[in-house]
C-alpha cells in the first residue's frame, strides 16, 4: 500500500526531524507500568520503521519488567515503510525536517536516495509490513489500520487494541511476547472479540 509522507508528517505534527540515519523516540505517556513511546527509526535509508514501545527510552525492556506492563504494550506493534526513490512532487521533494525547520545533514546512500542526501525526504512510501500486539497485518488491512495509526500518533494516545480491532478478520500470523513459548499453532486464524479482550484493558464497551 502506498502512503504520502508528506501528508502523515503534516497529520502527526512531528516535532523532530526526520532524515535517514536518524532515529528518535516521542513519548506519549508517563507513569508506573503504562509509559510508552512511539519510536522513528530510519537507519536504513530504504525503509522507515515506526514502532510503539513500552517506556520511554525506545529501547527493549528487560523482561522482568515488561511482564509489568498491558499486554498491549508486550507485543511488537510495528510498521515498516519502503521509501520510494520517487519523490511524485516533480522533484522538489520535502526537507528533511517536521516541525523544526532543520535542514537534514547529508547521507550516504544509493543513487535513488540523492534527493534525501541533499535534504529532501521522498512524498511517497509503501507499507511493506505491518504487525499489531504481535500479530501481521494482511494487506487489505493496512489502509484503515495505518490511518488509526496516524489519527493516534497526533494524539499521542497510543492503543494498540484499537489498532488491532480496525484490522478485524485480516490477520495471518500471531507471534507472542518474548517470555512466552510459541506453541506451535500461531498461523492459526486469528479473531479478535472486543467484548472480552477489551475489558482487559479497562475499556469500556461502546
Amino acid at each position: 500500500m502506498k502512503v504520502n509522507i508528506e501528508d502523515f508528517i503534516a497529520r502527526t505534527g512531528l516535532k523532530e526531524p526526520l532524515y535517514p540515519g536518524k532515529k528518535f523516540v516521542q513519548v506519549c505517556a508517563v507513569g508506573p507500568f503504562k509509559s510508552h513511546s512511539i519510536v522513528y527509526d530510519w537507519h536504513d535509508p530504504t525503509f522507515l520503521r515506526i514502532e510503539i514501545k513500552a517506556g520511554t527510552s525506545g529501547q527493549v525492556l528487560p523482561i522482568k519488567e515488561l511482564r509489568q506492563y498491558p499486554i498491549s504494550f508486550q507485543t511488537a506493534t510495528h510498521v515498516v515503510i519502503e521509501m520510494s526513490e520517487d519523490d511524485g512532487d516533480d522533484g522538489e521533494g520535502r526537507r528533511g525536517t517536521s516541525g523544526s525547520g532543520s535542514r537534514a545533514p547529508k547521507t550516504k546512500s544509493l543513487a535513488g536516495f540523492m534527493k534525501v542526501a541533499e535534504g529532501k525526504i521522498p512524498a511517497a512510501g509503501k507499507i511493506v509490513e505491518m504487525v499489531v500486539m504481535g500479530k501481521d497485518i494482511a494487506q487489505e488491512a493496512f489502509g484503515v489500520v495505518f490511518d488509526a495509526l496516524t489519527a493516534q500518533i497526533e494524539k499521542l494516545k497510543m492503543s494498540p487494541t484499537d489498532l488491532l480491532a480496525k484490522a478485524g478478520k485480516f490477520i495471518t500470523k500471531y507471534t507472542p511476547p518474548a517470555f512466552l513459548e510459541a506453541k506451535g499453532d500461531e498461523d492459526a486464524k486469528y479473531v479478535y472479540d472486543r467484548e472480552k479482550i477489551d475489558p482487559m484493558f479497562g475499556i469500556s464497551p461502546g
